[in-house]
């Protein structure tokens, strides 16, 4: 005859928040310079010419975008500081 064990008792709280010290700084802004991700959904077909076009001239998707903003900016009149501005 086999003898079941039974399970471990689950844990019923998740235990006591950090401390106030243990929080401090973890919303502050990333270094200047510093890389994070930008994620956002576009069209099948537009990824896959994007892809194409930062391949065809060697460069990654990431300065390709960014050009492409820089030349946006440009063409408006707008440095990055002001298209927030005119945005609100």
């Amino acid at each position: 005859m086999t003898t079941m064990v039974p399970p471990p008792p689950g844990k019923l709280t998740k235990g006591e928040p950090p401390t106030r010290d243990e929080t401090r700084g973890n919303v502050l802004k990333p270094e200047s310079g510093k890389y994070v991700a930008l994620n956002f959904k576009v069209p099948a077909e537009f990824k896959r010419d994007f892809k194409i076009a930062a391949a065809t001239y060697g460069i990654t998707q990431s300065d390709l975008l960014q050009q492409a903003f820089t030349d946006w900016l440009q063409r408006h009149g707008l440095t990055p500081n002001e298209s927030i501005k005119a945005a609100g």
